[in-house]
């Protein structure tokens, strides 16, 4: 009786949990990267609203 029991947590034990995917490394790079567009894209709408409210004597 005590032998499956030895057998079966020795069996959990040893199971190791896979390591990361190293898929997802791609995508996250390109993600990385459209976020800095997004930064400059607003960056650049902030500007050019500045300067229409300037040119609008708001």
């Amino acid at each position: 009786m005590r032998y499956p029991i030895v057998f079966l947590l020795l069996s959990l034990t040893a199971c190791e949990p896979p390591p990361p995917a190293k898929i997802a490394a791609p995508q996250r790079e390109m993600l990385d990267k459209a976020k800095g567009v997004q930064q400059t894209v607003d960056a650049q709408q902030q500007q050019l609203r500045q300067q229409v409210d300037a040119a609008e004597g708001k």
